[in-house]
């Protein structure tokens, strides 16, 4: 866990920006190394970042993709706030009845009819390993004329640490 102040108020912001935005954008690589970005609806396990779900079809271009390359972006913009969130890391699919289950949200049948079981209904699991972010109006790497963001990077007992 992530202990340090700084860094659980920047996460908190994080938290905050993604839940504003209310759904983000997911960057696969294609098998020649085009990169490919789409909007996603994402599930996020805890306020750690430990694992951030993104519910998919079986037969879509971002599961394939993952299949063939497991590094992926996941982005969020919230205007008003004028802030933005960039995660970083690795993806796996994820075909667990159990876990589909647990991820299940109504309105995904209309997506998928047969509820949970459908075999067409996967997981793709998301473990970011960097946070690049900036909020002015929360006070996160808010100078108009500094252009870079904050950074947060996974440690190996799987909390977080700014990178200075």
């Amino acid at each position: 866990m992530t202990d340090n102040p700084d860094v659980r108020t920047e996460l908190n912001v994080a938290n905050q920006i993604m839940t504003a935005a209310g759904g983000g954008s997911i960057i696969t690589l294609d098998e020649s190394g085009q990169a490919s970005s789409r909007p996603v609806r994402t599930l996020v396990s805890d306020e750690n970042f430990t694992r951030i779900t993104i519910p998919t079809d079986a037969n879509s271009r971002k599961t394939r993709h993952v299949r063939n390359n497991p590094n992926i972006v996941q982005g969020y913009v919230d205007t008003p706030s004028r802030g933005y969130v960039t995660m970083i890391g690795k993806a796996k699919l994820v075909d667990s009845q159990e876990e589909k289950r647990a991820a299940w949200l109504e309105p995904f049948t209309a997506f998928w009819p047969d509820g949970p079981t459908s075999e067409e209904y996967l997981l793709i699991v998301f473990t970011p390993d960097r946070i690049e972010m900036r909020s002015y109006t929360q006070g996160v790497a808010e100078s108009p004329t500094r252009w870079t963001p904050e950074v947060l990077l996974r440690t190996d007992d799987g909390g977080w640490q700014v990178l200075d």
